[in-house]
């Protein structure tokens, strides 16, 4: 039988004095639900949630539909469908006079008795950096109503339903999370339900998702192809001239918190990841070709990953459905080649060793049952399909079974003495593999310090496990009952910390014993790590690093709230070199992605980081892959199309480093037994931008090992204090102690300004930012704009300079098939440089157009950008 319900969903944030209120309540597209910001925290957010009989997870899709924008008013509408409850539904949103009103139409298919139910859980950042006071816990309203929350400052939230929920609740009492069940039972029929937020109140405001900031989006103006996928819109390859071929200048050496050839010069890589598909797929031809397109397009670096993972088919291993015992010729042949072809180019090799290898019930593990209970190889669910044959990773393992340990050295030197028949040389002596990694993104002390805990039912390895603690704490002095607890500061993660160490000895002493000359490192800082996982990387010749971004990165108020560079700058140790393997904006594809190449670019030459490697060129074969994708950004214009200007800015310091150098050095206390890292120390976030910045590790009896470096470069200031704020008094903006690089988080903007690269980045649409030598005048509502030297001199007196226009680039079609379509950029610069020049587009495949006539007065030239130049390159050139 149908049945028709009416609900109505009430919010209001009620002002009760009028000294402050919330920067904003916005509508989330994505969820099409909302977020509360504060200082560009989110302190509430939303989420559908649901289950069907027996907790089974309701299964929620929602799918952006139409987005609209008129005078005042905006319009948004999605879709969903709850598979395990056959309910599908659209919601209509409308956002005006400071109101949010949701439309839902549900339409039930069929009856679930006994559904948990449906709902919105609503999480409450009751301890957010944003507040200068403690916040009060919410308050849950009387017959299933609501909820109303009054955060420091005087405002409130209310939330009012009517009729009343079918259920309303702390979610196991946490005051920070409110679970809203729309209903519990469904029953066949068709139901409506009408959300109503309404936002009162001194400074507060309500607004409709970021996608609006840009205006209208008329794709049929946006150009189409803009980047092949084979060449460089400019040939970049002179940068590694000196280093063709590569190692040339033998192996690369830490020296201190720098990186040197053997020969003693002086080195810093740019580069980027090749993974999984694209090492064993793509053609000889292809390989070849892209080789010297990365040269082109300002690369020295290719990271080699992904070789051994076992959703990759095939891989470094002959059989791996048997066993991982042995390595595939065939394989080796790719890799061979790769190498050979980059180091034609000048462009040296980053080598993983071990990073997704699912190890078989015939690879000799020891009580490898247990793995296969909890750690079944990724997309294999743990049985080959066709074998039967059972297949694990080992991830947290590895620290503790020796027998793992064990068949990590064999593949490590059946890998490393491999020889080259390219090259005549194996793996470990070939000077241009600048690094080897020993295992990709698998630690204790964040990670996966919980897998041999006892709840997980693993008796033996857990045995071993608690008596490693044992033995530690007897030798240390630490409390046993206290170390175990891996998921809590302090004593567990000492412990973790000297069980990760341990582990590193065994692995490096091996490598260095097979002769392995290239540098070592552990494993990465990375997935929000805290500064206690940082003393058993510092085992290792260079620490590395993985981080990734999200849209509206330049909005990040650094006071309250770190991008993902402070996550990069939270792992440079003191004295050690500084990697980053991975780095990207996610997920594919932000909007505003191509503010981030030059954004990071510019901030490692000014912290001085060493090696930076975007993740990744490609994860798919080259010779037949047309879709846009993180993973494969070789044919994304909005990334790949920023790699010349990115690489021409780093790689020819056109930033300078920071003039002051400082230091976080935390006493044992502060730094293990408290959770140090971007989200919770201030000093970290307001420092980055602003001078240079390492962690000091601190001294503990309990780990002898543990030795903290002397900064190796001229004076520095030793900070204590975790939680300091190093941006001026009221300051909107954060700036270099250089004066080169400064960004307002306000207006989400950044820029560059040095002798040789001036760039204006973020929601520079209508503004006039004036530079050193140009002068930006752009209309596009979000681009960035590069202008920079070529020959090496000054811009004022360049007479090669290459500019750079960007903005938004989507994939045409769906499921991010191609081609892509690139918003022009309009608008106009005015740039100071020698009389005589002229300018010439460049196309898709680095070749010049015709010039193209521009103003030249008082020793400016004025270039308008419109439309109609379907190219995003030029040269003002005086050839």
């Amino acid at each position: 039988m149908k049945s028709f319900m009416k609900t109505i969903f009430t919010i209001a944030l009620l002002a009760s004095v009028p000294c402050y209120g919330f920067d904003d309540v916005k509508l989330d597209e994505k969820s099409s639900l909302f977020i509360v910001i504060d200082k560009s925290l989110p302190i509430v957010t939303a989420k559908y949630l649901g289950w069907a009989e027996n907790w089974t997870w309701a299964g929620t899709k929602i799918k952006p539909d139409k987005l609209i924008a008129k005078d005042k008013s905006i319009a948004a509408s999605h879709t969903g469908k709850i598979p395990n409850l056959d309910i599908d539904f659209t919601s209509t949103t409308r956002i005006s006079n400071n109101q949010l009103v949701w439309k839902y139409d549900w339409s039930k298919k069929n009856d679930h008795p006994d559904a948990i139910g449906f709902g919105i859980e609503f999480n409450l950042q009751l301890d957010s950096p944003a507040f200068e006071s403690p916040a009060q816990e919410a308050e849950l309203l009387p017959g299933n109503q609501g909820w109303r929350w009054q955060p420091p400052g005087g405002q409130s939230i209310e939330v009012k339903f009517s009729p009343a929920l079918a259920h309303l609740y702390f979610e196991r009492q946490q005051k920070n999370k409110i679970r809203a069940m729309f209903f519990k039972a469904v029953n066949k029929g068709v139901e409506q339900t009408i959300m109503t937020v309404t936002v009162t109140g001194n400074k507060a405001k309500v607004s409709g998702p970021v996608a609006l900031n840009y205006g209208e989006e008329d794709t049929r103006l946006w150009h189409k192809d803009i980047l092949s996928d084979v060449d460089s819109p400019i040939d970049l390859s002179f940068l590694n001239a000196k280093d063709v071929p590569a190692g040339r200048h033998g192996f690369v050496k830490a020296k201190a918190d720098q990186l040197v050839f053997e020969d003693g010069t002086p080195i810093k890589f740019w580069g980027a990841n090749i993974m999984a598909y694209a090492l064993f797929g793509t053609p000889d031809n292809e390989i070849k070709t892209h080789a010297k397109r990365m040269a082109q397009l300002g690369f020295n670096l290719m990271r080699i990953h992904h070789h051994d993972s076992s959703w990759v088919n095939p891989n470094i291993f002959k059989n791996q459905s048997d066993n991982t015992q042995e390595l595939s010729e065939t394989a080796f042949k790719k890799l061979d080649w790769w190498i050979k072809c980059l180091k034609d180019e000048g462009i040296y090799v980053w080598l993983d060793l071990h990073v997704g290898r699912a190890f078989t019930e015939n690879d000799g593990i020891e009580n490898f049952d247990e793995l296969a209970k909890i750690r079944p190889a990724k997309n294999k669910k743990g049985k080959n399909k066709e074998t039967g044959i059972e297949r694990a990773e080992v991830k947290g393992f590895n620290y503790y079974n020796e027998s793992i340990q064990k068949q990590m050295q064999r593949f490590n030197e059946a890998y490393l003495t491999h020889v080259n028949p390219f090259t005549k040389l194996a793996y470990k002596d070939d000077s241009a593999v600048i690094a080897l990694l020993v295992t990709n993104e698998n630690e204790l002390t964040q990670h996966f310090g919980n897998a041999l805990l006892s709840k997980k039912k693993i008796p033996i390895h857990n045995a071993i496990f608690m008596d490693d603690v044992k033995r530690f704490s007897e030798m240390s002095g630490l409390s046993y009952k206290k170390a175990w607890h891996t998921w809590e500061v302090g004593e567990p993660k000492i412990y973790l910390s000297d069980a990760e160490h341990r582990f590193n000895q065994k692995m490096l002493s091996h490598l260095r014993g097979l002769g392995a000359k290239s540098m070592l490192a552990t494993t990465n800082s990375w997935g929000k790590m805290g500064l206690f996982g940082l003393p058993s990387l510092s085992d290792g010749d260079i620490i590395d690093a993985h981080s990734y971004g999200h849209a509206e990165e330049f909005n990040h108020n650094p006071r309250y709230n770190p991008g993902f560079l402070a996550w990069i700058g939270a792992a440079q140790v003191t004295g050690k070199p500084l990697s980053v393997t991975e780095w990207n904006i996610a997920p594919f594809p932000a909007a505003d992605r191509f503010i981030a190449p030059i954004y990071i670019a510019g901030l490692a030459n000014f912290q001085g980081w060493d090696a930076i490697m975007l993740y990744g060129y490609s994860q798919a074969n080259l010779g037949k892959f047309a879709k846009g994708s993180n993973f494969s950004s070789f044919n994304d214009p909005a990334i790949m199309g920023l790699m010349p200007a990115a690489a021409l800015l780093y790689r020819q310091n056109h930033v300078s480093p920071a003039k002051q150098n400082y230091e976080l050095k935390l006493s044992k206390d502060d730094f293990f037994y408290k959770r140090q890292d971007p989200t919770t120390s201030k000093t970290i976030r307001t420092l980055l931008e602003t001078s240079r910045f390492s962690v000091g590790l601190p001294d503990a009896k309990e780990l002898p090992w543990l030795k903290g470096n002397k900064p190796d470069s001229g004076k520095v200031s030793i900070i204590a204090d975790a939680n300091k704020d190093f941006i001026p008094g009221t300051q909107n903006y954060i700036q270099s102690d250089t004066g080169e690089l400064k960004r307002d988080w306000e207006k989400g903007i950044q820029t560059v300004n040095t002798p040789k690269s001036q760039v204006a980045s973020g929601w520079i649409g209508g503004e006039t930012i004036s530079l050193q030598a140009v002068t930006f005048k752009i209309k596009t509502k979000k681009a960035v704009v590069a202008v920079q030297s070529l020959d090496g001199k000054d811009l004022k007196t360049a007479k090669q300079i290459f500019i750079t226009v960007m903005a938004r680039s989507m994939p045409a079609e769906k499921d991010n098939k191609l081609p892509f379509l690139t918003e022009p950029v309009m608008g106009g610069i005015d740039i100071s440089a020698p009389a005589g020049l002229k300018l010439f587009p460049v196309n898709r495949l680095g070749e010049k157009g015709k010039f193209i006539p521009m103003d030249y007065a008082k020793g400016q030239y004025h270039i308008e950008l419109d439309s109609k130049n379907e190219t995003h390159w030029f040269i003002l050139s005086g050839i």
